[in-house]
């Protein structure tokens, strides 16, 4: 039965934003819409619920002129690097603050979140331990300063107390909607009295442990328990996380030490790029600290799909079900659409019917040149407000809120599609109407076409099997915060499958975590430019850590059924329980690189990745498999490179000099792409420098690598105004 739609197309005589000069974001524009009853990200805390008689203060990343302009007064200011501004704004006043001048651009999104005896096995950490940094003093993170921002910390779990009960913790910021600024909390006796931003999650205080818990229960101490730790909570806007980063780096700075920072959570739209806001402001962070990201859990979701359009294929489509458990009837999340050129392209809503397969198109006419740049097909009870409608099929509640821009960071022309939809004549997903999907028709053959999907959403053809049915994959469905330069990008591997509960029931994953192998569920993708992520893995699937003690006192099921230490003290229990994620396996790499800056503190973050990359070793199990990326942290390597390059200056790898490098038989020739060489020195993975040579400002070095043993060597080379270049390399 073909489906009727009926068009009630609401002249618009005025843009949404009257008078707006800056270029708004379609995550801004979700949040000034009229329809929503509540700005928060889904996952928003019970501490941070909405109420109708209180002020919302919304995080945003602004781009203003230059990195002198003003925000308006009712803008508060958080932190700003160049241009970039983060700051808070009251909800009803984001129109203003987008036709302020002086203001260029905004952007808003809310990311998606979320055995330590065996996972410090893996990696050749336990080598470390062979290494001392003075007088058989083990490294430990001494001396350094760990981070993270997430959601759900309990500070007071033993696992981040000192012997004495002082807290490890030594700054808290906690930031909430309520306020313009977060809550800072820098006293013992203030942290002490802190319970959780959210007894509804324990995400933070499980990232936490791997990252820096010190018990010595069941060695169950984190990579660094020497570490001094800044904790940073919020409902996790992308704006309120960078915020985070800027207080842990200030707690750093004030105390003389380096900085590494975890973000555990991923967001899995976006132009994949490196261009976004977030991207450009992480970059300039990393050359304050080392930033680990976690690579995302969606390698089991197709929510990618990638079409180039021809003059037989003018367009290409796809269509949405809710994942995981392929249910038609409903939808919540957000559909991503990037072209690689600015022209605008043509989009219909489909509806392809659930049980024959018949497809309905209905345009969505938009008008970039009059101003007309979005669109909603709703329900009769969604209040639109001045947005022109398109009428929901009547069995359909809810709506699609379609919103177009040509985006100024990449020049690259994006439309998304924010859903919150049910089918309201059934209960069966068998008798499901339709499924909805997009279509985009660009107008130039050859045009690329991109869509990536939120978590709740995977694509699917369903019936659709003619030309311009995109076939959907799970390559890809990676963590935009990593598409940038800068932070580093970790997927997980299996580590341990099984365990003992509290209740001396086994706790077994034997079957889907195979020891040794690349977790099923870690992201990977290639990106458009080449990039390949992950950088790295690391124990991810299933690490035992500390259970935040608000979030198991309301869940007291949970640590009965996973837990599998406790311990009692101070009329509370303290709980251990394994999870998996590459929001574990992010813990884990970022608290090694504090054990490599305790040996070299002067390292930056992207001079720490660099090492990561150079260090990586082969997996031993399904090699050819993309999910590994790089390839396997080497911890034992890297705190010997880093311990190798202590003292002799930074390191840089740049566009303008890159190395030029060729291996012809025996003899390596090295040069510079736009100096002269000075010096250049070959070090082993162990750390010796197996060769140096000081030159006089040769413009290429030959050297004689028959002495050599085979394997991988980091090749370390002075040039001129004190450019240095650190890379790897392979001799056979």
């Amino acid at each position: 039965m073909r489906i009727q739609i009926l068009f009630s197309l609401l002249a618009a005589s005025t843009l949404f934003l009257h008078g707006e000069n800056a270029s708004v974001s379609p995550g801004v524009r979700y949040l000034m819409s009229p329809y929503q009853s509540s700005a928060a990200p889904h996952h928003a805390p019970a501490t941070d619920q909405r109420s109708d008689d209180r002020t919302e203060y919304l995080p945003l990343l602004v781009r203003v002129e230059n990195e002198t302009s003003p925000l308006p007064d009712f803008a508060t200011e958080l932190h700003r690097r160049g241009s970039i501004v983060i700051c808070t704004v009251p909800a009803d006043r984001l129109t203003e603050l987008a036709s302020a001048m002086g203001v260029r651009r905004l952007e808003a999104h809310a990311a998606s979140i979320p055995q330590m005896a065996d996972a410090r096995m893996f990696c050749n950490l336990p080598e470390i331990t062979d290494i001392s940094v003075s007088d058989n003093t083990p490294y430990d993170g001494t001396g350094t300063v760990v981070g993270f921002t997430d959601v759900g910390f309990d500070p007071n779990h033993i696992n981040f107390l000192e012997e004495d009960g002082t807290p490890r913790v030594k700054k808290l910021v906690n930031y909430t909607t309520d306020s313009p600024r977060p809550t800072i909390l820098t006293s013992p006796d203030d942290i002490r009295r802190w319970t959780t931003d959210d007894d509804g999650e324990s995400h933070a205080t499980h990232v936490a442990g791997i990252l820096a818990g010190s018990s010595s229960t069941s060695n169950m101490r984190g990579m660094a328990p020497g570490a001094e730790i800044v904790a940073t909570t919020s409902p996790l806007y992308d704006a309120m996380m960078l915020a985070g980063c800027e207080e842990i780096i200030a707690y750093a700075k004030s105390a003389g030490k380096p900085a590494t920072i975890n973000i555990s959570v991923s967001s899995d739209i976006g132009p994949h790029d490196g261009t976004t806001l977030f991207n450009r402001y992480m970059e300039s962070l990393t050359e304050d600290a080392t930033v680990c990201i976690s690579a995302g859990n969606e390698a089991k979701r197709s929510g990618f799909a990638s079409g180039t359009t021809s003059a037989q294929v003018p367009g290409v489509r796809t269509y949405f079900r809710e994942y995981p458990n392929l249910m038609p009837l409903y939808l919540h999340g957000t559909v991503d659409i990037w072209s690689d050129t600015p022209e605008p392209f043509d989009v219909n809503i489909l509806t392809q019917n659930f049980s024959t397969g018949e497809i309905n198109r209905i345009p969505v006419p938009f008008d970039m040149a009059a101003g007309q740049f979005e669109w909603l097909l709703c329900s009769d009870n969604v209040n639109p407000g001045d947005i022109p409608v398109i009428q929901m099929p009547e069995y359909i509640d809810g709506y699609i809120h379609i919103v177009a821009e040509l985006n100024p960071e990449n020049n690259r022309f994006n439309v998304a599609l924010n859903c919150n939809y049910t089918d309201i004549s059934t209960d069966d997903p068998d008798k499901a109407n339709v499924l909805f999907g997009v279509e985009a028709i660009p107008p130039s053959p050859g045009t690329v076409v991109e869509l990536y999907s939120t978590p709740k959403i995977f694509f699917t053809r369903h019936h659709d099997r003619a030309e311009g049915s995109l076939v959907p994959t799970s390559a890809r469905a990676v963590n935009d915060f990593c598409s940038g330069d800068g932070p580093i990008c970790v997927g997980a591997l299996n580590s341990a499958n099984s365990f003992t509960g509290i209740n001396g029931q086994p706790i077994d994953f034997q079957a889907k975590l195979p020891p040794d192998d690349v977790s099923y569920f870690s992201s990977y993708g290639t990106l458009s430019d080449g990039k390949i992520l992950p950088d790295i893995c690391a124990p991810g699937a299933q690490l035992v850590s500390s259970l935040s003690w608000p979030y198991c006192d309301s869940n007291p099921d949970y640590p009965q059924k996973l837990a599998t230490i406790a311990i009692e003290r101070d009329g509370r229990t303290d709980y251990w329980g394994p999870m998996q994620g590459t929001s574990m396996s992010s813990p884990f790499v970022a608290g090694v690189t504090a054990l490599w800056l305790q040996a070299n503190p002067e390292l930056t973050g992207k001079e720490i990745r660099e090492i990561v990359l150079n260090t990586a070793s082969v997996p031993t199990v399904n090699t050819e498999n993309p999910q590994w990326g790089h390839g396997i942290l080497d911890a034992a390597a890297g705190l010997k490179i880093a311990r190798s390059l202590a003292g002799s200056g930074s390191v840089s790898v740049t566009e303008n000099d890159k190395p030029l490098i060729k291996l012809s038989g025996q003899m390596l020739t090295v040069a510079l792409a736009k100096s002269a060489i000075s010096e250049v020195r070959i070090i082993s993975t162990d750390g010796r420098t197996v060769y140096s040579h000081s030159g006089n400002g040769e413009d290429q070095i030959n050297i004689d690598c028959s002495s050599f043993h085979s394997g991988i060597y980091i090749l370390d080379i002075y040039g001129g105004s004190g450019t240095r270049v650190c890379t790897k390399i392979a001799i056979n």
